[in-house]
């Protein structure tokens, strides 16, 4: 319910890097749908109506990549569209059961604490208890 967008927090990071990389790059034209995407040397080819490219990364992680969004930039395109099926479906956590077994008794201590001495509830001492105190009864 918090997201303000429709994606994950995660697709929406590569999408907004993809976008800002895809500034710089040279859209050449092939036709009304497909184009070469140049950048430092390295070439692209992009077909928008298959939504592919020779890169594989748009076909791999179904996010368009920045040879993709080049092209949709210079086709003035609003590429990502999502499905009104796809976005009506409310997606929850997965549930979690407790671990298996019986409740701990006793806490973990922290890496900070150190190990706490007993103290004689008969003489007041730290180090031993009640039971192995070597002072006589009074």
């Amino acid at each position: 319910m918090s997201m303000s967008t429709e994606l994950t927090m995660w697709a929406d990071g590569e999408l907004r890097s993809r976008y800002n990389m895809s500034a710089t790059y040279l859209v050449e034209p092939i036709n009304s749908k497909e184009c070469n995407v140049n950048y430092a040397g390295i070439s692209a080819q992009v077909n928008l109506d298959t939504r592919s490219c020779t890169c594989r990364q748009f076909d791999l992680d179904h996010i368009p990549c920045a040879h993709a969004i080049a092209a949709c930039r210079f086709y003035n395109i609003s590429y990502w569209v999502v499905p009104n099926h796809i976005r009506d479906k409310v997606v929850l956590p997965p549930k979690t059961d407790g671990p298996i077994g019986r409740p701990r008794k006793v806490r973990i201590p922290s890496g900070g604490e150190g190990k706490r001495t007993s103290r004689c509830s008969r003489c007041g001492q730290y180090g031993h208890n009640r039971k192995t105190c070597k002072r006589p009864i009074p």
